[in-house]
């Protein structure tokens, strides 16, 4: 027996919601859990909006 999996589109997407904290990507038409994020990752984001300190530029 084969299980045929629908795709979800775009729309379905950015509408779905399972209720929990765990977030998705989408890939090829289905979901793909994400690792829950750690502290070295917020860390990384928040120095990645900063300006870079060896820019000579004001």
């Amino acid at each position: 027996m084969t299980t045929v999996t629908k795709k979800l589109t775009l729309e379905e997407y950015l509408a779905y919601n399972d209720g929990t904290d765990t977030k998705y990507e989408l890939v090829d038409g289905e979901l793909v859990e994400m690792p829950p994020e750690t502290k070295l990752t917020a860390v990384q984001v928040l120095e990645a909006g900063k300006p870079d300190r060896r820019d000579p530029s004001p």
